[in-house]
């Protein structure tokens, strides 16, 4: 079974989201929008428009977030104009703060970097404070806990030296979730202590409840559940008073989980229950689905499955419904353990099989977002080396102004010695000769002013083409990552899905009690995981061949209709549990030129995408025709048909197919591994579909062995 702790992990602190911690209720900041709005249109000085899009910049932070990065980008313009430093640094904060609600964590990173270089730069503590503690947060929400902590250690440091005790505060309430989270309770806990030790000091009673409900989850996680119920009693006695329904809720539902282990059920309920009215009260469907987890638990306990399904189901529709797939598996989890328990096996299989399914889409998720980490620290890496670059080459251009400065001084002085010769003298001629050597020397300066300028041109043209490189490189590295995460997506859901129903229906035989009936049922299935592993695992294969070395063919006289009558042997047991009408209408003798395992691959990997998605009693039909010195072979099914938008990407890894009529995936490596191999053996595909009547593919290959002209 899951942790129960693990779901409160979610509640461990209210003040963790340092991106929206200063900011109101969604309906409040349209409010404060439409106030700000009209008056960016009155005329005013600089200094107070600048205060004013400060303001608008943060109240679109709960409204629009891509409007809040409009005005951040204009408040960072005037400040720039007006050479307010400090204000410049927060725009770079507020930008960052735009890409992190909408969950760009790269690109928030390297604004608040940004933000934070330009403070320090111009010691501006308290911003430079902010934007740790906002770089310590998108660290964290990408699992990397030491940087996490690193730069959240970095801004305590500066909360204290400027005495914030808010920002300290908020600093031990996030560093302490991050060791709860990593099953360090007894560290966690002294964190949080201290935050609890801060607020009282300062008091603040939303941040003392807050500290208290934090040490409660703690001592709950360790099972010192009279500790737990001692703190979770202390924090609600404060949310009371402040009226807060929310932290009433959350209190409520620590004391439930507490009595629950304590075996104490009817109290137990009576806590959940009031913390579920509460919950429903503000719409809070995370939190709602949360405590009937909770409750489902406690009749688990007491051995009432029947009211453990009935609050189970519920939490999961609205888990589903939010898209919170933690809090789904959790109620899976204890809707498997109900209807175990119960006898009910076959709803027990249904539910750990999409467990397990749900539980190998959050591991693939993770591994795409530490992929992401790696590349974004790759990519981060390669950028500081073209800015130290880019560094350099300024130094170099301030070199040549000192020179450009120092000829031009040069010239001053010799025109002043010039004309103290000619009024000294008085002589004509002499200041004719004395002309004349000016103008070479003038002339002579210019051409050197002329080279360095054009030796400056061509340094400018060189940034010009090192930033379009660095910004075509950039292009292509998201290009080349939106490929391989796709790839590692359909390998490890092909490959996953069937072995995960494999594992389940082997854990159902195991634990016995099933008739004959369902024990063949069991074997069927079985036989069509194997089978359309098998089918993958053939494409992976040869795909990965022809990756790493290339096709390698070998042609020979083929009969195609032997090859078609072998794969329809192959599905047989599919096709007569879909109950379909599959025909081969292709003429004996039919004869091809070409590689004979991989026109079988095609055979069969169009045979098999077709069965998927076919309903009982559609048809299948295939033939094979000679026209000329071409063999033009062809599918046909009266299956659902191919959209007009999957039909325009279905040969590249952009495409996905839908479920099949029975459940079964379908195969990403099928078609463009068919497409690779009839054109490698001097051939083409192509198809047509019409959506709700069917889909038919034709392909051609040569008849001779000297036709090699597709």
């Amino acid at each position: 079974m899951l942790n129960p702790i693990w779901s409160i992990k979610r509640f461990i602190n209210p003040y963790l989201l340092v991106f929206l911690f200063a900011f109101d209720p969604c309906f409040a900041q349209i409010t404060k929008v439409n106030e700000l709005l009209p008056r960016l249109k009155q005329t005013m000085p600089d200094t107070a428009r600048l205060s004013l899009l400060k303001q608008l910049s943060t109240a679109y932070s709960s409204v629009d977030p891509e409007k809040k990065f409009y005005y951040a980008n204009v408040y960072k313009a005037l400040a720039q104009k007006l050479n307010n430093h400090e204000a410049v640094a927060d725009s770079y904060v507020q930008m960052g703060i735009s890409y992190g609600i909408r969950s760009k964590i790269d690109s928030a990173l390297f604004y608040f970097n940004l933000g934070y270089n330009h403070a320090k730069k111009y010691g501006f503590e308290l911003t430079a404070g902010r934007a740790l503690a906002n770089i310590g947060f998108a660290y964290n929400r990408l699992d990397d806990n030491r940087e996490a902590i690193t730069n959240y250690f970095q801004a305590l440091a500066i909360y204290k030296k400027i005495g914030y005790e808010l920002g300290a505060n908020q600093c031990y309430t996030n560093i302490g979730a991050i060791y709860y989270d990593m099953d360090k309770n007894e560290i966690a806990r002294s964190y949080f202590n201290q935050a609890l030790a801060g607020y009282t000091k300062s008091k603040n009673d939303m941040g003392i409840a807050s500290a208290l409900y934090s040490v409660g989850n703690c001592y709950l996680a360790d099972h010192q559940d009279e500790q737990a119920i001692e703190y979770y009693n202390r924090s609600l006695a404060i949310r009371q008073k402040l009226g807060d329904l929310n932290g009433i809720g959350l209190a409520r539902m620590g004391l439930g989980r507490a009595y629950t282990h304590q075996k104490k059920y009817a109290a137990a309920l009576t806590s959940l229950d009031s913390a579920l009215k509460n919950m429903r009260t503000l719409g809070d469907k995370y939190v709602e689905a949360n405590v009937l987890n909770s409750i489902a638990d406690v009749y688990n306990d007491s051995k009432d499955y029947a009211k453990a399904i009935e609050y189970g189901t519920q939490a999961l529709n609205i888990s589903r419904a939010i898209k919170a797939k933690g809090v789904g598996n959790e109620s899976m989890d204890k809707l498997v353990t109900a209807y175990k328990n119960k006898g009910d096996l076959k709803n027990a299989f249904y539910y750990q099989t999409q467990y397990l399914l749900s539980k190998d889409s959050m591991q693939e998720e993770k591994m795409l977002k530490d992929i992401t980490l790696i590349e974004m620290n790759r990519v981060r890496s390669e950028n500081a080396g073209l800015e130290k670059d880019n560094q350099d080459i300024a130094a170099k251009n301030s070199d040549y102004l000192d020179k450009i400065n120092k000829y031009s001084t040069v010239i001053i002085a010799t025109s002043i010695v010039l004309a103290s010769a000619i009024l000294l003298l008085g002589v004509l001629y002499r200041r004719n000769q004395t002309k004349q050597a000016t103008n070479k020397l003038l002339v002579k300066q210019k051409e050197e002013i002329a080279a360095i300028n054009n030796e400056l041109a061509m340094l400018n043209e060189e940034i010009n083409a090192q930033m379009e490189l660095s910004t075509a490189q950039n292009i292509e590295l998201e290009r080349l990552n939106d490929v391989k995460n796709k790839f590692f997506s359909i390998v490890s859901h092909d490959l996953r899905s069937p072995l995960s129903t494999l594992q389940t229906l082997l854990a159902v035989y195991r634990e016995g009690d099933m008739d004959e009936k369902e024990l063949g049922d069991l074997l069927v299935k079985l036989e069509d995981t194997i089978l359309s592993t098998g089918t993958f695992l053939d494409n992976l294969l040869e795909w990965s061949k022809n990756q790493l070395e290339g096709m390698k063919i070998n042609p020979v006289d083929i009969d195609i209709k032997s090859i078609i009558d072998e794969n329809i042997h192959l599905f047989e047991t599919k096709i007569g549990l879909k109950n379909l009408q599959v025909s081969n209408a292709a003429k004996a003798d039919t004869m091809a030129f070409a590689d004979q395992d991989m026109i079988n691959l095609v055979i069969r990997n169009l045979l098999s995408n077709s069965i998927k998605f076919c309903k009982a009693s559609d048809s299948i039909v295939f033939n094979a025709e000679v026209n000329g010195n071409r063999t033009i072979i062809s599918i046909s099914d009266t299956g659902p048909g191919i959209s007009r938008d999957e039909a325009d990407k279905l040969f590249s890894l952009e495409h996905t197919l839908s479920t099949g009529t029975q459940g079964e995936k379908g195969n990403h490596l099928g078609l463009i591994l068919c497409k690779d191999m009839i054109t490698q053996n001097k051939g083409n595909i192509w198809f047509k579909t019409e959506p709700g009547k069917g889909t038919t593919f034709w392909f051609d290959l040569p008849n001779r062995k000297n036709n090699t002209k597709a």
